[in-house]
């Protein structure tokens, strides 16, 4: 098989690979691929660099994550940060511990927000409560047998330190995602540079 025929049998392969992309896209990376194959081909290492490029499967996949690492960082939004986080998770460590660490503070916000609903709903349930026998804390929502062994401290205040506490901690997740998600396309730059 001839150069040109090498080169033209990967790009065709990896156009296949690629083809859930919009066309716009998918042909940038063509043209780059293509250029970066005659670059080599005209320093006689043509060979070296199909193999380092790998299978044109594997070449695209690390297209999809360099563009899901794009779009989470520009959006900045917790639906794109967290969808960015969760599809690498199976294959890069980074993003399974980004995904964890966020995922904590969200469920934390989750539970926050919970607190301040029910202390609208359920009032006598809800709040900072302290165990007169053992002096331990506990701020969220208390089961009603529990509550003869402790007393609330917050009252109506339970509302905005709820609502509070939950935007500190929505906060803290994205901006743990985004430092994950940041870790990775600096990986990924200097993988590429």
């Amino acid at each position: 098989m001839t150069s040109n025929e090498k080169i033209e049998t990967y790009v065709r392969e990896l156009s296949r690979a690629l083809s859930s992309l919009e066309k716009n896209d998918r042909d940038d990376i063509l043209l780059e691929i293509r250029s970066h194959l005659e670059h080599r081909e005209d320093e006689n290492r043509l060979d070296e660099a199909l193999a380092s490029l790998g299978p044109a499967g594997k070449c695209a996949r690390g297209f999809f994550e360099e563009i899901r690492l794009q779009e989470a960082f520009t959006d900045g939004g917790p639906t794109k940060t967290i969808g960015a986080l969760l599809a690498l998770a199976s294959r890069r460590i980074t993003a399974a511990f980004g995904l964890l660490a966020a995922g904590i503070f969200y469920l934390m916000a989750a539970g926050f927000a919970l607190t301040a609903v029910a202390e609208v709903v359920t009032p006598e349930l809800a709040g900072l409560w302290v165990n007169a026998d053992n002096g331990t804390y506990f701020f969220g929502i208390i089961d009603s047998e529990n509550t003869a062994d402790a007393v609330e401290l917050l009252g109506g205040w339970t509302i905005p330190v709820a609502a509070s506490l939950a935007v500190l901690a929505l906060v803290c997740g994205q901006w743990l995602g985004r430092f994950f998600v940041h870790l990775m396309m600096r990986d990924r730059m200097k993988q590429r540079g």
